[in-house]
Parts: structure tokens; C-alpha cells; sequence
């Protein structure tokens, strides 16, 4: 049996936090500085970026705010939620950060545990400047390394407002002694309708950006240049993999085809920085960062009402490149089968989302199984390797990867192949 999740009251670097642990992962939230997710840990791996100079700091309205230049941000680091597009033109763009509310004010929040797991839900103070309160509930079941997280867009002005809801998480791309460390990757799946796979939004095109040719992903390869770009992503995911660590970030979302997106139809932004990089504007970079960024469509809000996204942040051992996302787990290596006088042997790599069990199947032209090959315990501390040799059973057509939760119930097919 897994264990429960939890949600505990700590002490967080003198931050008053709260850490939801399941026994896989860690996920640790601070409402008062912006309603962050500050940590998200796989085991003994972090993920999130978290400025050393800042731990444990408070400041005033007055300190968040200065005179409104981005020199004056108080980059806490972490995972936040703001709304888009970003700009300084005027209504109906966001001039932050900084954002003495939204960014940096101190959430109200409530933590508790249910029958499906724990959960934090943290509430933003009313902000006139946008016409927003956020909300963003972070919760954890057992059993696995899913963390999701539910947010929402209320409209408290008397008048229409549009926003699109932007998550903005942190990643850190350093080695352990702290220097930088170019292999760290990001990769997204693009629109093959368009043109160009994506769109320089800051600084100028550069290595960084490329068509990986192992995965056909749009791959960004941290080098610490400052830039961003703006993707439409219609796959629902994107993977940040540390190649040196052997740990991915998996990111699902919905993607809505009918819909408006900011930023020239962008689903997925990623913006890149590092200390004393060349930038076309002054910045103050606190670390080697990578921004794994997603957008809803751009929703118009009546008086008191609500907009909703969810995005699943999956974790797993896992090596890179990541060239699928599912919900049981991620694919490195693609299944595959070699044929030989009545057998079969099947091959690939993968990253798993639960704790369970793993199982092959092999199915009939009509989708039933006519046979299975345990492949034993899986979790998502550990790179899942399938190399099976099993004999072909009559009629068999396709074989299937199966993922089992800890109670050995079906959680879901992570791949197929066909015979």
C-alpha cells in the first residue's frame, strides 16, 4: 500500500510553509511570498530554482513595488502564477514584474487532507491593477509523483476584463557545486502547420533553440543566454530533463484548438537567463534559470466571474530525450519489437509517474489480451528498462505496456508496438 499524502505546518528557510509529501515527492508552498509552489522534490532531486540571496526574506508593499523596473524584482525563484499578456502599453497588459500583489503578497491559504490526497489552496489579495484575485490549489495523491495544480482567474471589477492564466516555474540548470550546467533541456512539441516552430519573443534567435533530431521535438538546450521564446504547443505537454541527474519534469495541460492564445497564439513560453549574461535590457539574474511557462487561451470575464486551468507536473527518473508524455509515465525510448522464430523481444525506456507495477500485453485483432509478461515493480525513483523476450502467443497482433498502481489495479498504457 502506498503511503497517504500529507500536509504539514513547517518552518521553511523562516518562511511559513507548507510541505505536501506522499513519500515520493515533496512539494513545499509558501503563500506569503506570491502563493508559491517554492519546491518540488523527486527523492533528493529539486527541481526548482530558489534565489540563496533572498531565503527567509520579507519586504514591504513599498520594497515589491519600487519605482516599477524590473531591477527592483524580488526573484524569490519557485513557481508562480501571473496573468498574460505581459506589457507595457497599457490595459489589458500586465507590467510586471515586479507586482506588489500579485507576485509578492502574501496569499491567504488554507492546507487539509481528504480521501484523494492533500492539497494547499492559496488565495491572492484583490488587485486593482488587473482586476484579479488568483487562486491556486496545489494537491498531491498517494501513490505517486503527480502533483496538480488548479488555478483560477476571478474578476472583482465592476467592467469585463481578459486575461490569459500563466504559469511561470523556475528551473534550475546548475551542477552541485554551482556552476552552470548546459544539460538541461526543454522539450516541446510543435505546430507542424506553422511556419517556423517558434518565435523569438526577447533577445535574438540563438543556439540554444533547435530541432532535435532524436526526438523531432523542439528542443531548448540551456547555455545561460538570455532570451525567450513563445511556441504553439498543440501535444498538451512539454519535459524539462536533466541530463546530468537523470530526473525529467513532465508539464500536461489542455490545449483548446478553437481558441485565442496570447503572444501570437503561444501555448508554451520559455525564457532563459543566467549571472552577468548579455541582455538588450538591464536584469539582475539570481541564477542559472530556465522557465518552463504555460498559457491558457485568453479568457474574457464578466463582473465576479471565474476562469479555471489545470496543469499536471509529473516526475520521474528518466533519461533525455523525453519523445512522449502520458499519464502513467514518460518515454525515453520508444517500445519496440524484434521478431525470431515464434518470439518475441521487446525494448524501451521509460519514466513512470506511479509506484506499482509494470506488465506486457499482448493483444488480438479484436483488443482482447490473449497473454501477459510481469515486468515486476516500477516507481518513479527509477529508470523502468524493458528488455523481454517472451514467445508469441496464437493470434497476438500488438503488445502493450501497462502500467499497474500499488493496489495492482489498471493505471493506464504508457505504449504500444505492433507485432
Amino acid at each position: 500500500m502506498p503511503l497517504p499524502a500529507s500536509a504539514e505546518a513547517i518552518d521553511f528557510h523562516g518562511w511559513d510553509g507548507v510541505r505536501l509529501s506522499n513519500g515520493i515527492i515533496d512539494a513545499i508552498c509558501v503563500p506569503e511570498i506570491g502563493g508559491r509552489l517554492m519546491q518540488l522534490s523527486l527523492g533528493s532531486h529539486d527541481y526548482l530554482f530558489m534565489n540563496p540571496d533572498l531565503l527567509g526574506k520579507r519586504f514591504s508593499y513599498e520594497e515589491h513595488a519600487g519605482d516599477g523596473a524590473i531591477l527592483h524584482w524580488k526573484n524569490y525563484g519557485g513557481a508562480k502564477t501571473w496573468p498574460a499578456p505581459q506589457g507595457w502599453d497599457g490595459d489589458g497588459q500586465w507590467p510586471g514584474p515586479p507586482d506588489p500583489v500579485l507576485d509578492s503578497g502574501r496569499y491567504d491559504f488554507i492546507s487539509d487532507e481528504d480521501d484523494a490526497g492533500a492539497f494547499v489552496l492559496m488565495t491572492s489579495p484583490p488587485d486593482e491593477r488587473s482586476g484579479l484575485r488568483i487562486r491556486r490549489q496545489v494537491r498531491l495523491s498517494p501513490g505517486s509523483s503527480r502533483l496538480q495544480l488548479r488555478l483560477f482567474f476571478e474578476n472583482i471589477l465592476n467592467r469585463a476584463i481578459r486575461w490569459s492564466i500563466w504559469d511561470v516555474a523556475q528551473l534550475v540548470c546548475s551542477t552541485a557545486d554551482g556552476q552552470l550546467n548546459d544539460d538541461c533541456w526543454l522539450y516541446i512539441p510543435t505546430d507542424p502547420a506553422r511556419e517556423r516552430p517558434y518565435e523569438v519573443m526577447f533577445g535574438d534567435d540563438n543556439p540554444q533553440y533547435h530541432m532535435d533530431a532524436e526526438s523531432g521535438l523542439l528542443a531548448v538546450q540551456y547555455q545561460g543566454i538570455v532570451g525567450k521564446i513563445g511556441v504553439l504547443s498543440p501535444a498538451g505537454w512539454i519535459a524539462f530533463a536533466d541530463r546530468r541527474a537523470g530526473f525529467a519534469l513532465c508539464m500536461q495541460f489542455p490545449y483548446e484548438p478553437d481558441a485565442e492564445y496570447p503572444d501570437n497564439g503561444a501555448t508554451v513560453e520559455c525564457w532563459t537567463e543566467s549571472p552577468g549574461a548579455p541582455s538588450p535590457i538591464p536584469i539582475r539574474s539570481p541564477g542559472y534559470i530556465l522557465e518552463a511557462e504555460v498559457l491558457s487561451p485568453l479568457h474574457t470575464l464578466a463582473p465576479g466571474k471565474v476562469a479555471s486551468h489545470h496543469i499536471t507536473w509529473s516526475a520521474a527518473a528518466c533519461p533525455a530525450p523525453i519523445v512522449d508524455v502520458s499519464d502513467v509515465g514518460c518515454v525515453h525510448q520508444s517500445l519496440s519489437v524484434d521478431v525470431a522464430d515464434g518470439w518475441a523481444r521487446v525494448q524501451g525506456v521509460f519514466g513512470c509517474f506511479l509506484q506499482g507495477g509494470a506488465q506486457l500485453e499482448f493483444l488480438n485483432d479484436a483488443g482482447a489480451v490473449v497473454d501477459q509478461v510481469d515486468l515486476g515493480l516500477v516507481s518513479p525513483l527509477r529508470v523502468l528498462h524493458v528488455d523481454a523476450r517472451a514467445r508469441i502467443p496464437y493470434g497476438a497482433s500488438l503488445i502493450r505496456l501497462r502500467i499497474l498502481d500499488a493496489d495492482g489495479a489498471d493505471a493506464g498504457a504508457l505504449a504500444n508496438v505492433m507485432l
